[in-house]
C-alpha cells in the first residue's frame, strides 16, 4: 500500500492512479480525489487517523469513475464542479460523454460508481479549509483544479498528464482538446509561477520540471494535430479509420476496442477544432462521414 507523503505545507499526497491529495486543515481534512482500487478507501482512512483529523470534505476534480470510486465510503460532503454534477451523478452520462454513446459496463471496465454532490463549485468559487478552485477545463467539462495557495500545491486532476502517460496512449484523452491546451497553458503559468502540480496519473512536479511536464502535454496535442492533418491531406478518412490510425501509429497502448472508443471521443473533439479553423471539412459517402483538409478536391 502506497504511504502518505507530504508535498509542502499542509498538503500530503496519497500515490496512485489516479494520485489524491490531502489537505490537512484546522477543522479537518480535505481529500481531493479518492481514486480507485481495492483498499483505496481504507487507505485514506487510515491516513487521516495518521495525521490525527476527521473528514471535512471530498473535492472531486472531475467526475470520472477513476477519481472518485473510493469516496462512497469516506463519508463527508461532496464538493464538485457544477458542469461536472451529473458526471458525478449519473454512471449512464459518465459513459455518454466518455466514450460518445451508451456502452456496457464490461466494456468501460470501471465501476459504475454513482455519488450524490452536496456542493456544486462554480469557476474560482472558494473550498473548504481556504483551498480554491481554478477551472481547468478540456478533460471533461466543467473540470477544475484545486489551489492550496499556503502550499503552493495545486492539484490538477487531469488537466495534465505525466510524460510515461502520455507516450503510451499517444492519444491524449480529452472531450475537448482545444479546452484543454487553454487549460494546460494556465498550469504553464502555475508551475513557472512556483508551483507544485500533482498530475491525475503521473509524478508530482515543481518548478522547471513541471513546466516541462505541462509542455510535454501540450507538444503531444500539437504533435496528434499535425498528424491528422497530414494524413487528411493524404486522402479523406473516416473518424473511425482515423482513430485506428492514429492509435497504432502514435502510442504503444494495445489497440482494443475500448482503447479505441476512447482515443475516438478525442478525436472527434479535435476534429471539431479543426473545422472551426477551416482546416478541415466533413462529406458523406458509403463509409459514412469522411473526413478531408479544407482545398482537396471532394472525391
Amino acid at each position: 500500500m502506497q504511504s502518505l507523503r507530504r508535498i509542502g505545507g499542509r498538503a500530503y499526497l496519497l500515490p496512485g492512479s489516479p494520485n489524491t491529495v490531502i489537505v490537512a486543515g484546522s477543522s479537518g481534512a480535505v481529500v481531493v480525489d479518492p481514486g480507485i482500487g481495492e483498499g483505496r478507501g481504507t487507505a485514506i482512512q487510515e491516513a487521516l487517523r495518521g495525521l490525527g483529523l476527521g473528514l471535512e470534505a471530498v473535492v472531486l476534480t472531475h467526475g470520472h469513475s477513476d477519481h472518485l470510486a473510493a469516496a462512497p465510503g469516506l463519508g463527508g460532503p461532496v464538493y464538485a464542479a457544477r458542469l461536472c454534477r451529473g458526471l458525478v451523478e449519473s454512471s449512464v452520462l459518465r459513459r455518454l460523454v466518455v466514450y460518445g454513446g451508451l456502452v456496457t459496463e464490461r466494456l468501460a471496465a470501471m465501476p459504475m460508481v454513482e455519488l450524490r454532490v452536496d456542493r456544486e463549485v462554480e469557476p474560482g468559487e472558494g473550498l473548504p479549509e481556504g483551498l480554491r478552485s481554478i477551472p481547468l477545463p478540456g478533460h471533461t467539462p466543467g473540470h477544475m483544479g484545486v489551489v492550496d495557495e499556503e502550499s503552493r500545491v495545486v492539484a490538477a486532476g487531469d488537466a495534465v498528464l505525466g510524460e510515461r502517460v502520455l507516450a503510451r496512449f499517444g492519444v491524449p484523452f480529452a472531450a475537448d482538446l482545444e479546452g484543454w491546451v487553454r487549460s494546460l497553458e494556465r498550469l504553464r503559468e502555475l508551475a513557472e509561477e512556483g508551483y507544485t502540480i500533482v498530475p491525475g496519473h503521473g509524478p508530482v512536479a515543481r518548478g522547471r520540471r513541471a513546466a516541462a511536464m505541462v509542455e510535454a502535454n501540450i507538444a503531444a496535442v500539437e504533435k496528434l494535430r499535425g498528424w491528422v492533418l497530414e494524413r487528411l491531406r493524404e486522402k479523406p478518412l473516416t473518424l473511425e479509420k482515423l482513430t485506428y490510425m492514429a492509435t497504432v501509429s502514435l502510442g504503444s497502448a494495445e489497440p482494443t476496442p475500448r482503447q479505441l472508443m476512447l482515443n475516438r471521443t478525442a478525436l472527434a473533439s479535435l476534429l471539431a477544432w479543426l473545422e472551426r479553423e477551416g482546416l478541415v471539412e466533413p462529406e458523406t459517402g458509403e463509409e459514412g462521414v469522411v473526413w478531408r483538409a479544407r482545398g482537396q478536391q471532394p472525391r
